[in-house]
């Protein structure tokens, strides 16, 4: 390993006391190596002169968010999460077990999951530059506007016509955050599919649905002159009135996250998932 990118997020390491204990480490275990430090929600406007072998990002899951989207279509390359945020499902480990985790670095106990990111036919220049998303594409109303009315067609064959708040198109790894939340399935993370899910649906029967993730999903939008929002990851929103249509499919990038090869899917979502939402209901 040569040389590696440190993503920070400045909200959450303040003192930089985080990502100079990374920094030690890093050169601890791996010697003289190049170092790069990098403001995690800037990454998008970053020029990467040479390639990386490994982004490590420090925050929570919304800013290995962010940086999946900021660095795609600039740069191939693995993400390392390391959470020094809240939930933290997405990371690879938390900061208090980095020793281990360069360890197992080093002796290359590791590997690369590919994550599918989805695509939607915004125009970069209107969502500058991040029209893709990690989790999940989320058409909601606006705070003070009524239900809209959403048109679905996939591969050009209509599926069904509902009226409700919103509709969450989401990856398998978005599977257990906005979606789940509005009654989506859990998706295992390279299964290779896409799921809709609609937000407090007012039309009977519409269901979530799990779809081949190579579908073409056409979202036909009216909104009576209203206000309605698509949200890319529940970071960036873009805001429309009355009418639209909103194609959305698997994107031909990826995102590349490391995992330990003992890490264990269903326990992290016990822990980080399940147990927790227990805890809210006060279970």
């Amino acid at each position: 390993m040569r040389r590696v990118a440190i993503a920070i997020n400045l909200d959450k390491d303040k003192s930089n006391e985080s990502a100079i204990k990374v920094k030690e480490k890093l050169i601890e275990y791996f010697g003289n190596i190049e170092i790069v430090m990098v403001d995690s929600y800037n990454i998008i406007n970053y020029e990467f002169q040479d390639s990386l072998d490994l982004i490590i990002v420090l925050g929570g899951d919304g800013t290995i968010l962010s940086v999946a989207r900021g660095i795609n279509g600039k740069i191939d390359v693995p993400i390392l999460g390391i959470n020094i945020g809240n939930l933290g499902f997405l990371s690879s480990v938390e900061i208090s077990d980095i020793d281990l985790a360069f360890k197992k670095l080093r002796d290359l106990e590791y590997r690369v999951e590919e994550r599918i990111l989805l695509k939607s036919n915004i125009p970069e220049d209107i969502n500058k530059g991040q029209s893709l998303a990690l989790n999940d594409i989320v058409i909601s109303r606006g705070s003070l506007s009524r239900m809209i009315r959403f048109q679905i067609f996939i591969d050009g064959k209509r599926y069904y016509t509902f009226k409700g708040d919103g509709l969450i198109v989401a990856t398998p790894t978005g599977s257990t955050a906005y979606s789940f939340s509005a009654g989506g399935p859990f998706v295992y993370p390279t299964v290779d599919a896409i799921t809709l899910t609609p937000i407090c649906a007012h039309t009977t029967g519409v269901q979530p649905i799990v779809l081949n993730s190579n579908s073409n999903i056409e979202v036909k939008i009216e909104n009576n002159n209203e206000e309605f929002n698509i949200i890319f990851d529940g970071q960036k929103a873009i805001r429309y009135i009355d009418e639209a249509t909103i194609c959305i499919r698997k994107s031909k990038e990826h995102a590349s996250i490391i995992l330990f090869d003992d890490y264990d899917y269903f326990k992290v979502l016990r822990a980080k998932i399940i147990n927790n939402w227990k805890d809210c209901e006060g279970d």
